[in-house]
């Protein structure tokens, strides 16, 4: 399993740490690029010319999640996060170049946003954006993850987060999955070329968990 380069200092730059205090839980993609320790170790496995490309780096991304995800020494949550982010651009970033001429998304004579018309300018971009989009979700279904996130956004690290009996529950789940379970995510059906007029193509939500409402 791939592990970070022994020269990622694994801190924010400050204390040496990273806490839930400097670096926030968010849905978004905010600090993918930007992150000391992780973003450069990440970022040469990012790619998504095409679904095969797409394929490849999403896998190898995941991989470095599991190596993050059983790093419990170094409390490394933001490891899996930040695997997590690149995964979920690499899905918006292949729709935008999918379904906008260019991969433009702002007119450059209006500045106004181009609303999506349901036309695919690059199949494989799109065919990449589902590739993407499986392991996303496979990402916000791993149970110590989801609970590291959720425990992260109050205010509680990942030792705090994430107990023995999450880790064996996910331990045998990777063993009953075994080595097919990456291959069976690399296979995704192909979306038919939309026709003329198509409504918008419509994606899955995998904006991670949901906030969750008190019943009356």
């Amino acid at each position: 399993m791939p592990k970070p380069s022994s020269s990622s200092l694994r801190s924010n730059g400050q204390n040496g740490k990273y806490t839930p205090t400097n670096y926030a839980a968010t849905k978004n993609e905010v600090g993918v690029f930007t992150t000391p320790g992780y973003s450069e170790d990440i970022k040469p496995l990012w790619k998504f010319k095409n679904a095969e490309e797409a394929g490849k780096s999403a896998e190898g991304i995941w991989k470095l999640f599991e190596g993050y995800r059983w790093d419990r020494d170094k409390n490394d949550f933001v490891g899996m996060d930040i695997c997590r982010k690149f995964i979920q651009m690499g899905r918006t970033r292949s729709l935008r170049y999918a379904l906008r001429p260019g991969g433009r998304k702002y007119d450059p004579s209006t500045g106004k946003e181009r609303k999506r018309t349901g036309k695919v300018y690059d199949q494989g971009k799109l065919d990449g954006a589902e590739i993407y989009e499986k392991w996303l979700g496979k990402c916000w279904d791993n149970m110590v993850y989801r609970k590291a996130w959720e425990s992260w956004r109050e205010g509680k690290e990942l030792s705090e987060a994430v107990d023995d009996d999450d880790v064996k529950d996910q331990s045998v789940v990777r063993v009953a999955q075994g080595e097919g379970d990456e291959k069976d995510h690399k296979e995704t059906k192909k979306r038919k070329r939309p026709v003329k007029d198509e409504p918008v193509v419509k994606v899955k939500d995998h904006s991670g968990p949901k906030k969750r409402t008190k019943k009356s």
